[in-house]
């Protein structure tokens, strides 16, 4: 992976879980309130927040712990999870899912389409 895809993949991620602290902390829960509620350990939700993912077990935990999170917080889940597989498993997007992307015009899904097209 390029130098510039690394630093966007690594900006998203970060966007990521900063949009999933901020809900949390616009719901007033704590990180150990929403630990509690998803049985997810409070330091895996600090690695998400932290936009850390890496640090996490595994895809299947990435992915799994974040929708969980997600759900409990109101936000839409598959939305980000989606930009969490093409920031951290990136597979190249058929010129269809490039259209709905930019259709969508959702800010994370834009990002990283836009750096997609600079491949």
């Amino acid at each position: 992976m390029a130098d510039t895809e690394q630093n966007d993949a690594t900006d998203a991620l970060l966007a990521i879980g900063q949009c999933i602290q901020t809900a949390r902390k616009k719901s007033r829960m704590t990180v150990a309130k929403l630990s509690a509620k998803t049985a997810i350990s409070t330091r895996f939700i600090e690695y998400i927040e932290a936009g850390e993912f890496s640090k996490l077990p595994g895809r299947s935990h990435v992915l799994g712990f974040t929708r969980s999170i997600c759900r409990e917080l109101a936000l839409d889940a598959e939305e980000i999870v989606q930009a969490i597989k093409s920031a951290m498993y990136p597979d190249p997007m058929t010129e269809f899912e490039l259209t709905i992307a930019q259709q969508l015009r959702r800010p994370l899904i834009a990002k990283i389409v836009n750096a997609l097209k600079r491949q």
